[in-house]
């Protein structure tokens, strides 16, 4: 096995420094936009269990919201909490896969700061009213759209002659700003058709496409990285196909037909388990930062098996389908153990530390994993009915809590702290 190779030319740092200076803050983006994406994860959860305790536990109040807890609760996690690990790490790598010109940091301090004032005031609108979460959700949209034109002028001011790889990122994004501009139209026109398709473009045209992109990139790299007679596999059909079948996917819900697309679905979990098997996820559970990302991705297949097994109940007039199994696994399982291990890999990469999962970051992915399954399993047979359903629910927003707040808490503190090997960013 060899030992993980640093990211810094400055290699081991020399131990984690006390001072918390602000300034520090802004010198990478990736800094600003992960602090407030570690605030969001716990944020969010808290919001959502204070919901959750509302509805399941007759002792405790229900808390008076303005807005139904699920369509906050969707928000949240499909726009408001992932999106800002996602510009933290968009905004650091673009510029270097395309060898083009840096993002200015009045320009990422700029969306970033829009971003988080755009989701305070969709908190505080989830309490007083829709015309303030939709006053709050279009200064987010507006720094989100931003961020897209400053991704855009990356892309053109880049010379490289194979640079329309980075389209396929570039346009998830901005599909997530419209999904969160349909969101937006829908506090002000409270039709479920505007409720739902903002749902179904944060999930199938913009995180689940992203995240495959960038695993597409980064997968390969960081394990030839580090295991020894690796070959990379990254065949130009899989990206097209793999659009083609969450489109396909996004079409056929939005048309309230989302049965008939276990033929995509299907192939969608085939591409990603061939995927699994052709980067090495068996090798890669020898070194366990690497072996993250590929159980995060291990998580897509499965997320799209249960998709389809659940489109084959409901098209042969099966009582009982999987529920929201299938959107747990692919948004717990998948997304948010992808955002641990890929913010993990950077946060240590970006502040000159060794690239070795600790045991904070080994805690909170095997947490995660738990999470998911356990969130998984309230939708399915006979745990899914009555007061147990409502328990495992409770269970897994716990679970995510207890997950996330150590990492929150270590890693956070990095964002705010000096390189420990003294170079910028």
């Amino acid at each position: 096995m060899q030992t993980p190779r640093q990211n810094s030319p400055g290699g081991v740092g020399r131990g984690p420094l006390s001072a918390v200076e602000l300034p520090v803050l802004f010198a990478a983006p990736h800094r600003l936009f992960f602090l407030v994406g570690v605030v969001q994860l716990v944020a969010a959860m808290l919001f959502w269990l204070a919901v959750l305790a509302g509805w399941y536990i007759p002792a405790l109040p229900s808390i008076p919201l303005a807005i139904f807890g699920a369509p906050a609760h969707g928000f949240l996690m499909l726009f408001g909490v992932f999106t800002f690990f996602v510009f933290g790490f968009i905004t650091t790598v673009f510029p270097r896969w395309l060898a083009s010109t840096e993002v200015a940091g009045a320009r990422y301090t700029t969306i970033a700061a829009l971003m988080t004032l755009g989701v305070l005031g969709v908190y505080t609108g989830f309490f007083l009213g829709r015309l303030v979460a939709f006053a709050g959700c279009a200064v987010f949209v507006v720094g989100w759209g931003v961020g897209v034109r400053t991704l855009l002028g990356v892309w053109r001011d880049s010379a490289r002659p194979d640079k329309r790889f980075a389209l396929f990122p570039l346009g998830f994004i901005s599909a997530g700003a419209a999904g969160a501009a349909v969101y937006s139209a829908w506090l002000v026109t409270p039709q479920p058709a505007l409720l739902n398709t903002a749902m179904a473009i944060g999930l199938w045209l913009y995180l689940v496409p992203l995240v495959v992109a960038i695993s597409h990139r980064m997968i390969p790299f960081f394990s030839g990285s580090v295991l020894s007679d690796y070959r990379a596999v990254k065949p130009g059909w899989t990206l097209p196909a793999t659009l083609l079948c969450v489109v396909v996917h996004f079409v056929l819900t939005i048309s309230d037909l989302a049965e008939w697309a276990v033929f995509s679905d299907l192939s969608l979990a085939l591409i990603a388990a061939w995927h699994s098997v052709q980067w090495g996820l068996w090798r890669s559970l020898r070194i366990p930062l690497l072996g993250m990302l590929h159980i995060s991705f291990s998580w897509l297949a499965l997320a799209m098996l249960l998709y389809t097994a659940d489109g084959l109940l409901r098209l042969t007039g099966t009582p009982a389908g999987l529920g929201l199994a299938p959107m747990h696994a692919l948004g717990i399982g998948f997304v948010a153990s992808m955002v641990v291990a890929m913010a993990t890999r950077v946060s240590l990469g970006h502040s000159g530390r060794t690239l070795v999962a600790g045991r904070i970051a080994l805690w909170t992915f095997a947490l995660v994993q738990i999470t998911a399954v356990v969130r998984v399993f309230a939708e399915i047979g006979p745990l899914s009915t009555g007061l147990l359903r409502a328990w495992l629910i409770l269970a897994a927003a716990l679970l995510w809590l207890v997950a996330f707040i150590p990492w929150c808490l270590h890693y956070g503190a990095l964002y705010v702290r000096p390189r420990v090997d003294r170079q910028p960013g």
